[in-house]
This record gives structure tokens, sequence and C-alpha cells, in this order.
């Protein structure tokens, strides 16, 4: 816990230095960036040391990162000294937000090291992928990283979250091993204190009061970060045995059957918590026709994998803070707004920007988002003229946009993808019960905010038509799509009977999800030109984009490596994932909005909420019964992973390798030895199967290896061109059977170690390796673990 304690106070001085840069540059949101200052200095900095590594100008040291973080007090320093009045005047009448942000910060970083030190192991799922790649960030000098699955190739993913984590280690002197664990505290804990300023702002830009602005905002991190799938309810009933077979069939959720009946409070199955992201699906005559992943916040802390999409979270808030800040500034957009306000559109380009580089699909959802609300804003600008709300928006998004894509255009040139198109859903569907099961808890505050806000808008006017036709048009572009080419294509090919029952699964969905973004659309438009309806437009907004989202999830699919029932596995995945942030702030305003009643409305308006009293207890009832079944995964999970059944092997810890040191003690020393002693050079170690202890010497250490996880490296290739011949390589140097071809591998690799421990042993019968005796020596041998040194200069 002490290396938590110095990486907790490592922090606490970065977000100390950056109070002042973001009190200037979010200076149009009420709390003045206080919430968002921590991710952002991280997002700077880490960019900062990218930056120099990539153009070689300083290495990635510890060195470097201190001495870029004192450039940075520095500066903050001389920022706080011109503004120091306005600061203290703004902190003496707020600090109660500061102090409520941090302990939102102290207790979801506290409380998840606490859950993440009873599961602490680098070893199951992906856990071993995400180390190798926060270890090769950390281990290269400069960028980009060698992969340390495939040396001599650069990695080929998205790795600038893992950077900022790298960049955190490396500067509070905490090893990666440690480091990863800390990490996954780290980033709801980020995400935390970003959710309450979020909620906290939008409310006090809606006019609403201080104490609700606080109280809600408070609430927002347990609403949208804490609480899993309504899963819970399904799983409390099975349990219970209040359902029988005939209802299970129906559910048709894969692992989820009538059971036994048992008297326990959370199943006692491994991992049955794991369900919970397995939801949507299709089967037919028990083969499955759909295999979807429904991951969500929660979840993602509690299994413990450091996944872009996780490293992503906080960082998609911080951009959603940064398209507000620019949302709510007064002026008139447009190229003299640039002019007038180059920090605060360089923060949306740099927050917006890195996003495709730590989350590819976090970009466009961004990029969505940014339109949008530059339009919307344009429509504040400019009532009554929609030509000149576009005009303005353009004028501003074209640049941002542009610029976000040169402060990461090397990402560009040396990623390689594994997305080849996009391609119309076909013959699967998401069944209705199942969308509620995963997002139901957010849809209903949301859409009863969107009601609410019918109401006080009214009937379209002749003059709100083209606002009208635009939302229509925006909300049913895809479903036309889909029709112009799916429903055409099975008309030709499989006849009417099977287009129409294809296009009847489709509507299921996509007709009301077009339905809400359209009205979405359009009170958000209309609410936008009412400067107190600012907050309630950005809302609906993101409302909308969520919703959007799940529509167009139920009409394409993304192109990759996977296909047949997996061919929408990343699309539902990746998309559902937003979609859950983006509705979860939705609802945490949507409740606040039907309870307070609180609004800076004109004066021939009444304050009003959507619900009578005995309406209001109604809601709040239902409300209870979802939270409730939501935080029966979260709280059995955490009982589970935290080790409150049983003790992990190795102790409450947060050292991710600590299983080795009782394990295999010699496999430990060696990867503390590699790690932090040896000189950098490449390793050869066994090659194994993908999801195995195989490659584990690279990922531990960084050091790149000939060949790891194969899978992995084809899905990040598209092709096993770059590694062809590897695994058989590594074979012949292990087998010891021809040491002149063994040399000449070597040599040609540019091996500088080889390990040889217990798999290798294993998988190819090796022993000593005596017969390379002539260009080998023995640097590190420890409890049947050597590793040899290539000593002599191989030549050609």
């Amino acid at each position: 816990m002490a290396d938590a304690f110095i990486w907790f106070l490592t922090l606490e001085a970065l977000g100390a230095a950056a109070l002042p840069w973001a009190y200037c540059l979010f200076r149009f949101l009420p709390d003045r960036g206080i919430s968002l200052a921590k991710p952002a200095v991280l997002l700077l900095l880490s960019y900062a040391v990218w930056l120099l590594g990539l153009t070689h100008l300083l290495p990635n040291t510890q060195l470097t990162i201190w001495a870029l973080f004192l450039c940075l007090a520095a500066g903050s320093a001389w920022l706080a000294g011109h503004r120091w009045e306005e600061m203290r005047e703004f902190l003496r009448r707020n600090w109660t937000i500061l102090v409520m942000a941090e302990l939102i910060f102290i207790g979801m970083f506290v409380g998840w090291a606490l859950v993440v030190s009873g599961s602490p192991s680098i070893t199951h799922t992906e856990k071993p992928m995400d180390f190798m790649l926060l270890n090769a960030v950390s281990q290269s000098r400069f960028f980009p990283p060698e992969d340390p699955w495939l040396s001599g190739h650069s990695l080929s993913y998205y790795y600038f979250g893992h950077m900022t984590m790298a960049t955190l280690s490396k500067m509070s002197g905490v090893a990666t091993s440690v480091g990863y664990n800390i990490s996954i505290a780290t980033l709801p804990a980020l995400a935390g204190a970003t959710c309450f300023g979020l909620l906290y702002n939008l409310i006090r830009l809606s006019g609403g009061s201080f104490r609700w602005a606080k109280g809600v905002g408070a609430a927002s991190p347990a609403l949208i970060l804490l609480t899993g799938n309504l899963m819970g309810a399904l799983e409390f009933i099975r349990l219970r045995g209040w359902a029988g077979t005939g209802f299970w069939d129906w559910v048709a959720i894969n692992g989820l059957d009538a059971g036994a009946v048992t008297g326990v409070v959370f199943p006692g199955d491994f991992w049955w918590w794991f369900r919970s992201t397995r939801v949507i699906g299709t089967a037919s005559d028990g083969v499955a026709l759909d295999y979807t992943i429904t991951e969500f916040p929660a979840f993602s802390f509690l299994l413990g994998d450091l996944h872009a999409h996780v490293l992503a979270i906080p960082f998609l808030l911080l951009a959603i803070g940064a398209v507000l800040n620019l949302y709510t500034s007064g002026e008139r957009l447009g190229l003299a707004w640039l002019r007038r306000h180059p920090a605060q559109a360089m923060a949306v380009a740099l927050s917006g920007g890195a996003l495709a580089f730590i989350n590819f699909w976090d970009f466009p959802t961004f990029l969505a988002l940014l339109s949008a609300a530059l339009v919307l804003k344009g429509c504040r600008d400019h009532p009554g003229s929609l030509l000149q709300a576009v005009n303005g928006a353009i004028s501003v998004l074209l640049p941002i946009f542009v610029l976000s894509v040169v402060l990461f255009v090397p990402v560009y040139f040396t990623f390689s993808g594994q997305t080849s198109g996009v391609l119309p859903l076909r013959e699967v569907a998401t069944r209705p019960f199942l969308l509620f099961i995963v997002l139901g808890l957010f849809l209903l505050p949301s859409l009863a905010l969107l009601v609410q806000l019918m109401r006080r808008i009214g009937r379209p006017e002749q003059s709100d038509m083209p606002v009208v036709v635009v939302a229509l048009l925006l909300a049913v572009i895809p479903l036309g799509i889909w029709i112009a080419t799916a429903f055409m294509l099975a008309l030709i090919t499989d006849g009417a009977g099977a287009a129409l029952a294809d296009l009847g699964r489709r509507l299921t969905l996509a007709l009301p999800g077009a339905i809400v973004v359209a009205t979405a659309a359009y009170c958000a438009a209309m609410l936008a030109r009412q400067k107190w309806g600012q907050a309630s437009s950005f809302i609906l907004l993101l409302m909308a984009l969520g919703v959007f989202l799940v529509m167009v999830a139920e009409l394409f699919h993304i192109v990759d490596s996977f296909s047949g029932a997996w061919r929408r596995m990343n699309t539902v995945f990746k998309v559902y994932y937003q979609a859950w942030l983006l509705l979860g702030i939705a609802a945490s305003f949507g409740v606040y909005s039907l309870w307070s009643g609180r609004w800076r409305l004109p004066q021939n308006w009444r304050p009003r909420t959507l619900l009578a009293p005995s309406g209001r207890y109604g809601s709040a009832a239902v409300l209870a019964i979802l939270l409730a079944a939501a935080f029966y995964f979260t709280i059995g999970a955490a009982l589970d992973r935290g080790g409150a059944y049983a003790a992990p092997p190795e102790g409450h810890t947060l050292d991710g390798l600590a299983y080795l040191r009782a394990e295999q003690p010699g496999e430990y020393e060696a990867i503390k030895w590699l790690r932090d002693e040896a000189p950098p050079g490449r390793i050869v170690e066994a090659v194994g199967d993908d999801y195995s202890r195989f490659g584990n010497i690279s990922a531990s250490t960084g050091l790149p290896t000939l060949l790891g996880w194969k899978g992995h490296e084809l899905q990040w290739r598209g092709s096993y061109q770059p590694f062809a011949g590897r695994e058989e390589d590594v074979a012949a140097i292990y087998s010891g059977e021809d040491p002149v071809r063994a040399r000449r591998l070597l040599n040609d690799y540019g091996v500088r170690y080889v390990y040889l421990g217990r798999r290798e042993r294993e998988t190819y019968g090796a022993s000593d390796l005596p017969e390379y005796s002539d260009f080998l020596k023995t640097i590190f041998q420890h409890d049947g673990v050597v590793v040899y040194e290539v000593w002599e200069d191989l030549g050609p």
C-alpha cells in the first residue's frame, strides 16, 4: 500500500499544479474545471512525453517526466500569481466543490484498490496482453515502442491510454507490476470526480440550486460507474426459484437456467458475475447465431483488464466536459471565436484527438457530439436561421477536427487496424427485453426527461419546420440505408417473406430508436435557443447520441477478424459501452429534473415536474427497485473479486506478479532482474497458445521476444506474414540440435538474451543448452531458471 500512497500523492501533485490552468481553460463552466484538472493534466503530460520521445528530442525517462512537471508547475505558479485575487475569491465561494471532488476521487481510489488487492494476479483473460502494452511503453526510451510480442515491429495497437498509466508509474517510481493494479483503481477515481463535475456543471447551468447540484453530482459516479445492468434481478430470481423452465427458456441467456434453489444471497458458481456481459444473443435449435459482449464500467473495473475502452473512460468524460465548456461560451461561433479562444479550442482538439489513440471507437462519437453541439450553439447564436447556425458551426468544427488529427498524425501512419468496412446486419436482432436488461436503468429516466421537456416546448411552429426536417433525416437515414441495401438484397435473393421478416426484426428497436433520436434532436435545438435551456439541450444531445448508437448497432456491424456468430461482437461491445456513459449522464440529470422541478424559466412559465407528488413517489419506488437490481451485481461481484470469501493465495496485495513468488520463484526473480537491472535487449522464450502463461517474460518486462500470442498478433497485423516461420525458429533455437543454425537465428533476430524456464523445458524438452556454450554465457540463474546472454559478436 506504500506504492499506492506514493502514486496517490503523485496524482495529487499533478492535480494541484493543474488547478490554475484548469481555472483559466474551462472558464465557461461553473466549477471552472476543478473536476477535470487531473485527467486533463495527465493527458497533457503524457502527450508531451510521447511527442518528445517520438521526435527523439528527449527520452522517456523519469527525469524527463519530472522536468516537464516542474515546467508545468512553474507556469501554474505564474498564472496563479497573476490571477490570485480572482481565484481566491472563487475558491472561497466554491471550496466545497473542490473538497467533494477530492473526496469522491479518494473514496473511489481507496475502494477499488481494496477490491483489486483481493484478485491481483495478472494471469487470466487478457490481463497479460494489457500488461505487455504497459511494459512496452514504460520500457521504451523513444516512440513508437517495439512490440514485445513481435520483435523488430512497432506496436500495432492504440497504446496512448497505457501511456498515461506508464507515465504515472515512471513518475512515481512504482514498478509496473504494482502500477498495473493501481491503474485499475485510478481509472474509476478519475472518472468518478469527472462525473461529479459534469453533473454539477449541468445542473448549475440549468438553474439548479447549489445543494441539488452537489447532491446529484455526488450520486452520479455511483449511478454511472458503480451500477451493474439488471441481470442482478434475474440472478436473484433464479436463486429463489421464482420462475420455471419455460421462463428461462424464453429469457435465453447463456448459463442462466432454472438451476437449484438455494438460500444464499449471491450465486456460488465460478465467476457467475461474468454472465452479465453476455446478455444479448440469438440462438436457434441450440445453435448460437449471435454472440455479443455487453460490458459496462463496474464490470471492467472488477475484472481488472486494462483494456483500451476502460482506459478511455475518464478521457471520454474529459472530452465531453471540454465540449460543454465550448458550448456554454457566450460569443458567436466563427473564426473570430477561434482567435479569441485558442486555448479552449486546443483543449477540445487535444482531448478529442487523444481518444483516437486511446480507443479509436470513441473518436467518431466525439466528432458526432462536437458537431451536434456546435450546431446547437449556432442555433442559439442565430435564432431562426439554420443555415447561419450550420455555417458558424463548420467554421469552428473544421479547424478543431484538423488540429485533433494533426496532433496525433503519426498514429495514423503507423497503426493498421483490423476493421475493413461496414455491412448491414441481417438474421439476428436484439430482443427488447434483453436491451432493457442491459440499459433499462438509464433508458427509463432519460425517456421521462424527454417527455417532460417535450411538454414544456410544445408543438413546432411553421418557422421550426427546417429543424424538424433535419432531426427526422438524421434519425431515419441509417434505417433508410439499411432498407436500400439489406432489405432489397433479401427481397431479391430470399423472397418477400424472408425480407419482410428481417425488416420486422429490424424495426422492433430501430423504429422506436429513430423516433427518440428525432424527438430529442428537435427538442435540443428548440431548448438551445433559450439561455435557461443550455444544459437540458446538451443533455438531450447526449441522450440522442446514445440511443443513436444503439439503433445503428441494430442495423449495421463493423467488418473485422470476427465472423459468423461473432460478427457483431465488437460492434455491440464498443457501441453499448459508449451508450452506457452517455445515457448514464442523461439519466442522472433526468432523475434530478423529475424530482427538483427547479429550472431557470421565462417569467410566464411555471416550474413544474412531470409527475404529481404521488407519481414522484411511485417513480422513486421503481427507481429504487432498478437500483437494487443494479447494485446486486456490484456488491456480489466485489465481494467475490475482493477476496471476501477466500483470500488470494498470494495474500492481499497490489503486486500483480506476487503469485509467481510462491508458484515459480525462479521466474519471478528473473523477471525482476530483466526488468530492473539487465541492459535492454531482445529475448527468446517459448511460443504457445494465447490466453496462457506463454509470452509472460516479454509481457512482464517489456523486452521484445520473437513471438508472443499468435492470435492477437494476427488480429493486430491482419496477416500471418509478419511472423511467418518464427514459431519454428524458436523451436530450432531451443532444440539444441543445430548450433550453427541457432547461432545464425540469434544473429538474424538481434537476440541478446535466451530465457530457459519451465515452459521452455516442457515445450521443447530443452536442457541447459550446453551445445551453445561457444556463444551463450549464463548471466542469471535461480531455482531452475537460467538466462543466457549472447556474449560474442556473431558476425554475418
